[in-house]
C-alpha cells in the first residue's frame, strides 16, 4: 500500500525503461518533467512538436540521451504520429505536452488511427496528502462529465485494475456522494445503491461500498461517531465520484489548498496517457510519468 506518491518511484525501479512519445513538446514544464523521469531510467522520450524549441528547452534542463526528437508544428498530425508510434508498438506511454487536451483525444479516439481500447476513457488521480496516511484515488475528475449508472462501473473497474497494478490485492473502493443514505432526491446516492447491488452476487477482488460522504471514506472518528458499520468506510482506496464537479473540485483542492502531491493518467487505450493540466507543477507531471511507467508495465504484463 503506498503511503506517498512519491512511493510510485520505487515500483517504478522494478520497471525497465518505457518509450513516452510528447506530443507538443516545447514547453518547460514537460520537458523538466521528462528529464527527471529519464535521469532515473524510467523512459526514453520521443519529443513531438518544435524541434527548435525542443532543442533549446533540452539544453537548458541538461536532457541526456537517449532521446528522439520529430518535428511537427501542426497539432492534429503532431498527434497522429504518436498515435501510430503506438499501433506500431514504438512507444508504450503518450504525453500531453502544450496542446489543447481536445485536440489530442480527438485522435486518440479515432475509430481508423485512434488507441482508444476500452469502451470509455476515464482518468484516475492519485493523491496523497500531508494530513493522511496513505495515498487516495480519486475518479474521475477529468475525462466524463455526468457519467451514468454503466459508466460508473467502468470508471471504478479502470481506477481497480490500475490499485491492482500497484500492488493493492482488494483495494476499497467507496461511492462518494454528499450524504451516507440513500435519498431518492439525490441522485448519486440511488446510484450508488444501484453499483452496490449489482455487485452483491458477483465474485470481485475488491470491496465496494456506499453512498458515503467523502468524511465517512476518510474519517475513522466520523464512521463512529455516525454508527457506519462497512469495511470500506473510514479506510477507502478508491473514491469514485458521482460526476467531473465532484471529482475535480476534491482532486485541485488537495493540490492547492492541503499541499497535497498527486499524479494522474488517463485509462482505456492501448497505452497509458499522461493528461495532466497546463496549471500542474513539474513535479506533478513527473509522477504523473512514473505512474504511466508503472501501469504500462502491467499492461504488458497482462497481454503477454
Amino acid at each position: 500500500m503506498l503511503k506517498s506518491v512519491a512511493d510510485l518511484a520505487n515500483l517504478a525501479k522494478k520497471v525497465n525503461r518505457k518509450k513516452m512519445a510528447v506530443v507538443f513538446a516545447h514547453d518547460d514544464h514537460v520537458i523538466e518533467a521528462v528529464k527527471g523521469a529519464s535521469d532515473q531510467g524510467f523512459v526514453e522520450p520521443i519529443l513531438i512538436g518544435d524541434e527548435e524549441s525542443i532543442k533549446c528547452l533540452i539544453k537548458k534542463y541538461s536532457l541526456k540521451e537517449p532521446y528522439q526528437i520529430i518535428n511537427e508544428l501542426d497539432p492534429s498530425k503532431a498527434s497522429l504520429i504518436a498515435m501510430n508510434l503506438v499501433n506500431n508498438h514504438e512507444c508504450d506511454i503518450v504525453m500531453k505536452g502544450l496542446i489543447d487536451t481536445k485536440l489530442i483525444l480527438k485522435e486518440v479516439v479515432n475509430s481508423e488511427t485512434g488507441i482508444k481500447k476500452s469502451h470509455l476513457l476515464s482518468h484516475v488521480g492519485v493523491v496523497s496528502l500531508p494530513t493522511y496516511d496513505k495515498v487516495l484515488f480519486a475518479t474521475d475528475g477529468a475525462m466524463n462529465i455526468a457519467p451514468n449508472f454503466e459508466q460508473k462501473i467502468e470508471i471504478l473497474e479502470a481506477a481497480v485494475e490500475l490499485a491492482k497494478t500497484l500492488g493493492y490485492n482488494m483495494p476499497k473502493v467507496g461511492l462518494v456522494s454528499a450524504v451516507e443514505k440513500v435519498n431518492p432526491k439525490i441522485e448519486s446516492t440511488m446510484d450508488a445503491k444501484k453499483i452496490v447491488e449489482y455487485y452483491q452476487d458477483k465474485k470481485i477482488d475488491f470491496l465496494i461500498d456506499g453512498p458515503f460522504a467523502v468524511d465517512n471514506l476518510v474519517s475513522f472518528e466520523s464512521v463512529k461517531h455516525k454508527g457506519i458499520e462497512s469495511d470500506v468506510a473510514g479506510d477507502c482506496d478508491i473514491l469514485v465520484f458521482p460526476n467531473l464537479d465532484g471529482g475535480n473540485i476534491f482532486y485541485k483542492t488537495c493540490m492547492f489548498l492541503a499541499n497535497g502531491k498527486s499524479a494522474g493518467i488517463v485509462l482505456g487505450a492501448k497505452v497509458p496517457i499522461v493528461l495532466t493540466s497546463r496549471a500542474d507543477t513539474a513535479e506533478a507531471k513527473l509522477y504523473s510519468i512514473i505512474l504511466a511507467v508503472v501501469n504500462s508495465n502491467g499492461l504488458s504484463s497482462t497481454s503477454n
